[in-house]
Formats: C-alpha cells, structure tokens, sequence
C-alpha cells in the first residue's frame, strides 16, 4: 500500500480515539468524631462540636472591631478586622484577618449578620484554612463548631467513631489480672485461660448445666492467677484444626483503655499457647478497628 493512503488510514483510526488522561485517583477522607480538638492558628486549642446540619464554622469571637469600619457591615468587606477568640478553659487569644463576606445566618432567635474571616485549623497533624463566621459563643458548650464547610474537603464523621487496636494488647479481666492478649479478626468469640473448673450440681450434658453456678482460676502468661465464681451463660461449639469442640461461656469484666464492659468469654486451657488471652470478634465488632501495623 503507498505510503500516502498508509497516513490517511492511521489518521482516520486516531481520530476516532481520545485519550482520557490519567485515571482519577480517590483519597479517603480521615474520620472524625461527634466531637475534636482543632488548634485555631497555631495558638489556642478549641474543643469543637461536629455539626453537619451547618453550613459555616463558627467560632466564639469578643472585642470585634473593625479598622476604620464603615456603619454598614457589608461596606466592610475587605477590611481588616479585630476580634478575641476565646476557648472553653478562658484562654484568650487576640487575632487580626480581612473580613473575606458578610453572611446572613438564622437562628432560633431570628437572623443576624456575621463576619467571615479566614482562619488556619489544624486537626489529626494536618493544617487548613476555612473562613469561619464570628459570634459571641460564650453561652455554648462548644466554642468552636465545624460546619461542612470544613468537613467537605476534611473528613467524615462518624458519631461513634472506633479507636485503633494492634495485633497484641494488654486487658485487664475482673479489675485484677492483666493479659498480654492476641487480636484475632478470624475468632468469633473471646477464649481465655481457665483451669480447675468446678460446677455445682453438675449435670454430664453440658448444655443441662446452663445458668449453674461455676468456679475456675484464670491464669496469666506470667503465673498469676484470680479464682473467679459466676454463672453460666451458654455452651458454644468451636472448631479448630482439631475438629470441633464445646466450651462454657461466661460473663467477666473485660477492661481496656480505661473502659470496662461484661463480656461472655469461652473458657479454655490455654496454656500451650503463647497467648492466654485470645479477643475475638464478640469485643472487636463493638469496639475498635484492628490494625497489625500499630
């Protein structure tokens, strides 16, 4: 084939082709909670409340005054303006920005006109500016609110946000004994070291001895031990490489981070393995987000 009908072929199969450029990559957001600690212009810490029904951040300002203001707050706009911010604990920090708007907010007290001035906030290490409205919040709980005006660029929230858990962490059981324990997302229930179990009228089916009164000792990966008494709450079945097997459940004070909660615990002779303490997913769901590299 010439090479001129070769070029007028390869331009004809181009032209039917666009490159769309490179794929368009998504960035998780950080989540935050119903409520957070922002550092306002790297000078004063204010503990904020989360607020997605709001459409502008708000924070508690005094002592507002513009240089060489005008009567009408809109003719102001692109002043400079002085203000205090005060926190929750009094701290008072004097502040100086240009009014960027003037912006119309209702509230349960009817409208009222505000200053938006921009303002630097830094929050989990990471530094933004937003421009926040000024108003007298003394008589809030939060002296700091963070609408979506932040929130869209920033974070997502959740109102009951989990912590961080590595693969090991120390529980205290019963108020007394601690354990070094292992995290295991692939463990339905939590399984701990008991030896000496003793029940009270005991029945040979173990289902029948439900609701019984039992006594064990728990014994740490150090040797020390708390003999325990309580009631059975349930007979599970667990199956591991050694095929399947039943274990007593009961109800022990589980401790972590300085919150204390009841919890139904397999009981099980642990000691051949290197963890006497083994959380399953029964306390992981409701409490944390499990990261092996922490």
């Amino acid at each position: 084939m010439p090479l001129p009908r070769l070029m007028i072929l390869f331009s004809l199969l181009c032209s039917h082709f666009t490159y769309a450029g490179p794929a368009e990559q998504t960035v998780s957001k950080p989540v935050i909670g119903s409520t957070a600690n922002f550092l306002v212009d790297g000078h004063t810490v204010f503990r904020a409340r989360i607020d997605t029904g709001a459409s502008r951040t708000s924070i508690n300002a005094s002592d507002i005054k513009v240089i060489d203001g005008a009567a009408k707050m809109r003719d102001n706009v692109g002043k400079e303006v002085e203000f205090t911010i005060i926190n929750a604990k009094g701290k008072e920090s004097r502040q100086r920005a240009r009014i960027q708007k003037v912006i119309l907010i209702k509230t349960p007290q009817g409208r009222e006109s505000r200053y938006l001035v921009p303002l630097q906030l830094t929050w989990n290490g990471v530094t933004s500016s937003v421009d926040a409205n000024l108003r007298d919040r003394s008589n809030m709980n939060y002296k700091l609110l963070i609408g979506r005006d932040w929130l869209d660029s920033n974070a997502v929230v959740d109102v009951n946000p989990k912590r961080t858990i590595g693969e090991i962490s120390n529980f205290l059981i019963e108020n007394d004994l601690e354990f070094e324990a292992r995290i295991d997302t692939g463990a339905a229930s939590t399984s701990i070291n008991a030896h000496n179990i003793r029940i009270s009228n005991e029945s040979p089916s173990m289902l029948d001895n439900i609701g019984k009164k039992i006594s064990f000792d728990l014994i740490n990966a150090d040797g020390h031990s708390i003999t325990v008494h309580t009631t059975i709450a349930k007979v599970v079945d667990i199956t591991n490489a050694l095929g399947t097997e039943y274990r007593y459940k009961v109800p022990l004070k589980i401790k972590w981070q300085g919150e204390t909660e009841i919890l139904n615990i397999n009981l099980r002779d642990r000691s051949k393995l290197t963890y006497m303490l083994l959380i399953g997913r029964d306390w992981i769901g409701r409490n944390v987000i499990v990261d092996v590299n922490d």
